[in-house]
């Protein structure tokens, strides 16, 4: 194994972990277009396309504005190597935009509005949604055949690490939820025993105190919990 892969394993070694210890989909994304830049040959920017069923695509993690631009012209003009490889499970590849025959409008616009000559875009996720590697460059050629063949690799791990980001982000929220409800079920229970009162009457008396300090419920309920009485500020 040469060093370049193995520095490559290494860097999504870290950035698993990462994600594990943290479940943080967002930081993930941007962690990945970070690496796609470092690791893809000739790769300047670099996005992650989202593209629900039944919604519009966006762009949930990117390198810088030259990125977002190029997305952008390819979410409103309906077409692009983003679009086709987020529903495709193959590569999108544009050597040289001034030679590209496919998507004429995104073309023009690219070249328009962006200074970005070369692209080349990874199917990364199915579910929960369909997402994409973006890559980009500022000169014909930059994104070649070794950039396809690295870049092929990466999106497989990083379709992969997305998947498990946003499995362990919804772990994460879910678990938060349980232990907010839990909160909030026994800041109730205090409030019925000590002022004897009904469960609605006591969730009523938490729900005016968050309004009226306009402060989060569960911070109400877990205020309750630990001195047995609401906040006064």
């Amino acid at each position: 194994m040469d060093e370049d892969s193995r520095q490559f394993i290494v860097d999504f070694h870290g950035a698993h972990e990462a994600l594990t210890r943290s479940g943080d989909a967002r930081a993930a994304r941007q962690r990945l277009v970070e690496l796609a830049c470092e690791l893809i040959e000739g790769c300047k920017w670099a996005a992650i396309t989202v593209w629900p069923e039944g919604r519009e695509p966006r762009t949930m993690a990117s390198t810088g504005p030259v990125s977002e631009d190029v997305d952008h012209v390819q979410y409103t003009t309906g077409e692009g190597p983003c679009l086709r490889a987020a529903v495709r499970d193959s590569p999108s590849w544009i050597p040289d935009l001034r030679a590209e025959g496919r998507w004429p409008a995104f073309i023009e616009g690219t070249l328009r509005k962006t200074p970005v000559r070369s692209a080349l875009a990874f199917h990364l996720t199915d579910a929960p949604n369909r997402s994409a590697l973006n890559l980009y460059a500022d000169a014909p050629g930059k994104l070649d055949e070794n950039s396809v063949v690295t870049g092929a690799v990466f999106a497989m791990h990083a379709g992969v690490l997305m998947a498990h980001a946003n499995s362990a982000q919804l772990n994460a929220e879910l678990r938060q939820a349980m232990i907010n409800s839990r909160q909030i079920g026994a800041a109730i229970g205090i409030l019925m025993k000590t002022h004897s009162i009904t469960e609605d009457h006591a969730f009523a008396m938490l729900r005016a105190a968050s309004n009226h300090l306009n402060r989060k419920l569960r911070d109400i309920a877990a205020e309750v919990t630990g001195t047995g009485a609401l906040p006064l500020s």
